[in-house]
């Protein structure tokens, strides 16, 4: 016996009919049926980062009564029954941050991302944005400066993205450190980076969930 949880990216809300239609072309391995997007890729990986796939190795441990089933469109989750409760509340809390949308075929519920984002935009002169927009991000990046000279967007506790410019970043004048840090001190990263628009796109995508951005950086891990 397991408990299932199917997850995939909608735009905007969907009623616990179209989900069921949609969730049970899923599971026969229809394509075509939800839009493919970052959040997904976002949530998958900080999923199984916590809870790896089931393999022999982990089988006693995990909470995964099967092995997920992962398309370009949707995550489809078994959970052993023991560990129902305390893994579902963490996935249905997960996918609500990541922008991701969960249906529930047991009970028929569909649940949908929380309204607004819980990112913020700290600025140099100790002003702070909540939920900062796509918009927000290019203006204040636009905006560095020797005086404002820092800006750092936070998802989540110890999860940011963050740019000092010039000197006061410890990089030459008119240039950019670009750093990233993924909760654990062993997952903090720097880069030097001398074009602007460099640094606005990799801010962008960190803000969706996107982190294709990684690819075109050469980050060094940041020592304590």
């Amino acid at each position: 016996m397991s408990f299932d949880l199917g997850f995939w990216w909608e735009e905007q809300s969907i009623s616990p009919a179209e989900a069921a239609r949609k969730y049970g072309a899923m599971v026969e391995g229809g394509a075509g049926i939800a839009d493919e997007h970052p959040a997904l890729e976002t949530f998958y990986a900080e999923l199984t980062s916590r809870f790896p796939d089931l393999t022999e190795e982990n089988f006693e441990v995990s909470p995964w009564a099967a092995p997920l089933y992962r398309t370009s469109e949707c995550l489809i989750v078994s959970i052993s029954y023991p560990q129902q409760s305390e893994t579902s509340e963490y996935l249905l809390w997960l996918a609500s941050r990541s922008g991701v949308t969960c249906y529930d075929p047991q009970s028929g519920k569909v649940y949908v991302p929380k309204g607004g984002s819980s990112a913020t935009l700290e600025l140099a002169d100790g002003s702070v944005i909540d939920g900062p927009s796509q918009s927000d991000v290019i203006q204040v990046l636009g905006e560095l400066s020797p005086e404002d000279w820092y800006v750092i967007l936070e998802t989540r506790p110890g999860w940011f993205i963050q740019v000092g410019f010039g000197v006061a970043a410890g990089v030459p004048a008119g240039a950019y450190a670009l750093e990233f840090k993924e909760g654990a001190e062993d997952k903090h990263f720097r880069a030097v980076v001398g074009e602007l628009p460099r640094v606005i796109d990799a801010f962008q995508k960190f803000l969706s969930g996107d982190t294709s951005w990684r690819a075109g950086f050469q980050f060094s891990r940041v020592s304590y």
